[in-house]
């Protein structure tokens, strides 16, 4: 992030990280301050800036650790958690907190914040929504993007999420994309063949630079650095690990290996080995490449990348250096930014922060509605709400969830006739596992045979687990049996009263008709455009039911009633039919 900042136009004047081998490559390599330490608690870096007298920024950027928001890295932490070896909740998850005491403190005119993707999925689009209404409360104008970094000249599948603050008066427009692929070879082919186990830590070029990318990467050496190339450094390679990568061409995977060959199960392990291609794209290089690189094997040499290859990929420059063992050097690799992706932002950025424009950008769709959104659908909502049993008493945080699981892929109205039984017999998970075989009839009723199943693994949970209490956090509620996203997000609003933009194919559909898009809409995107849409009030249960409401009986899937809708001036979908 800081050399693609710096690429882009502004000086790095202070870096921080808990990683100290990483911080030896950054003082390396960019000019500025570096600051190893625990930032979970930020006061300590706050007080190394006023030490160094770092009062004035333009840009404050960074990016907490992916893990507890990476598919891989959550997959496995739940595994863990349900498995009893680790606690459900993980500190690293917020960090993203300790950046919001560092943004007070120097009150930069932007900000840049990056992630994995799935950091706009965690806590069911809870912490994006909140990151988001932090930077609001600040008076930052907030931008939000998910982008394929190939589109910006690095040649791998890699994406990431950006979030952009600046300053109220300032415009930013997202970087200009490209359709062109650029490719392994552009990035690669210019370096020099060499064997598995390749130690020497300095080689020759071997000729002139393949492609536009491989020129600009190898450019700014000088003197007698200019004739050399440095980290291409490979690891060994088994015996038997020779003879499948000579199996397998350009693009194959672990499925296209001999059945005699493998070592692993092939419906678990179906990519565990990818050769790559010269032709296309690499495979996304992250921190595992550390621990092996069966993901990276050579489009052309039986071995898998080398430390400088993987730096290509990534588009570090041959001139930029890493510190530490081999395997280190590897992991800082996998877990960079992209320097040619985020030079791209941080020129956009500084264009902002200049006044500049861009002739051809990429324009955020916005949603048509007016500031009355949320006081036309409320009104609406107290003439023609439903009425069920679960809005009209005070239920216990346990109840409310009897109520979700029951409510999961069945119809409000079958729940209604039974679920003053099911929570008056189950006012506890205790009395509701004293009193399963009498419910048990109840809960047949509502079909799923494996609901009833559920609710007994979630009672028998809360008991061992939680004393008996259903909590309010978001990690402990997902790791109860049969909880979910939907569910998790829907406990919070109704039984603790927090604000959440609760997400099914009933509010989906009514942010794709609002917005006027289509189904390739990601999900984080229509969850932000519904959070706005609530207003100051937010999100808080009324104005969940309202929508829940508006798309039952109104903005349904067929046959929408467009005439009756209380939002259809605010609505793109609805301003079209009405001009039909």
């Amino acid at each position: 992030m800081s050399l693609g900042l710096a690429q882009g136009g502004f000086s790095v004047v202070a870096a921080a990280d808990s990683d100290p081998v990483a911080m030896e490559t950054h003082a390396a390599n960019i000019p500025g301050l570096t600051w190893v330490g625990d930032l979970t608690d930020p006061n300590v870096f706050i007080e190394q800036l006023d030490r160094w007298g770092i009062e004035n920024i333009d840009l404050l950027a960074g990016g907490p650790p992916c893990q507890p928001f990476s598919r891989a890295g959550t997959a496995k932490i739940g595994h863990l958690v349900k498995s009893g070896s680790r606690p459900a909740y993980d500190e690293r998850a917020d960090l993203w907190q300790s950046f919001f005491a560092i943004l007070d403190r120097l009150t930069p005119r932007a900000m840049l914040f990056e992630n994995v993707p799935d950091f706009a999925r965690a806590q069911g689009g809870a912490m994006l929504v909140s990151l988001v209404d932090e930077l609001k409360r600040r008076d930052y104008r907030v931008h939000v993007e998910e982008l394929k970094a190939w589109r910006y000249g690095v040649p791998q599948h890699r994406s990431r999420l950006f979030v952009v603050g600046v300053a109220d008066g300032i415009d930013f427009s997202w970087p200009k994309s490209s359709d062109e692929r650029p490719t392994v070879w552009q990035a690669i082919g210019d370096l020099p063949t060499i064997p598995a186990d390749t130690r020497d830590e300095a080689q020759r070029y071997e000729g002139q630079p393949t492609s536009s990318l491989a020129k600009a990467l190898r450019k700014g050496l000088q003197g007698e650095e200019r004739g050399l190339i440095r980290d291409h450094i490979t690891r060994g390679v088994r015996t038997d690990d020779a003879v499948i990568y000579g199996h397998m061409k350009p693009g194959d995977t672990y499925l296209d290996v001999p059945e005699h060959l493998r070592r692993y199960r092939s419906d678990i392990f179906n990519d565990k080995y990818v050769r790559l291609s010269f032709e296309d794209v690499s495979r996304t290089i992250t921190a595992h490449i550390a621990k092996d690189g069966y993901w990276y094997i050579h489009p052309r040499e039986d071995r898998t990348l080398s430390i400088r290859e993987a730096a290509r990929i990534q588009t570090f420059p041959d001139g930029f250096r890493f510190a530490g063992h081999p395997t280190n050097r590897f992991k800082q690799i996998g877990n960079a930014v992209p320097p040619l992706l985020a030079s791209a932002i941080a020129t956009e950025v500084r264009r902002a922060l200049k006044g500049g424009s861009t002739p051809t950008v990429i324009r955020e769709r916005r949603p048509a509605y007016g500031s009355s959104f949320r006081s036309d659908l409320i009104g609406w909502f107290h003439a023609h709400g439903r009425q069920f049993p679960w809005r009209e008493t005070n239920l216990s945080p346990w109840q409310f969830l009897i109520v979700e699981m029951c409510l999961h892929r069945t119809r409000a109205d079958q729940v209604a006739r039974v679920i003053r039984k099911l929570t008056d017999t189950g006012v506890t998970p205790d009395s509701f596992l004293a009193n399963a075989r009498i419910l048990e009839p109840y809960l047949s009723t509502l079909g799923l045979r494996w609901r009833s199943a559920n609710l007994t693994s979630a009672a028998e949970y809360i008991r061992s687990n939680l004393d008996g209490n259903v909590p309010d956090s978001w990690p402990e509620l997902m790791a109860i049996p049969g909880v979910g996203n939907y569910i998790a997000s829907a406990v919070q609003c109704f039984a603790f009263g927090r604000h959440s933009v609760l997400m099914d194919t009933n509010t989906r559909r009514i942010a794709h008709r609002v917005l006027g898009t289509d189904s390739d809409q990601p999900l984080w995107r229509l969850r932000l455009h519904l959070w706005e849409l609530a207003g100051e009030e937010g999100a808080n249960a009324q104005w969940n039911q309202a929508l829940l409401d508006l798309g039952a009986l109104v903005c349904k899937a067929r046959s929408p009633a467009c005439g009756e809708c209380p939002v259809r001036t605010h609505c793109v979908t609805g301003q079209i039919e009405g001009k039909a």
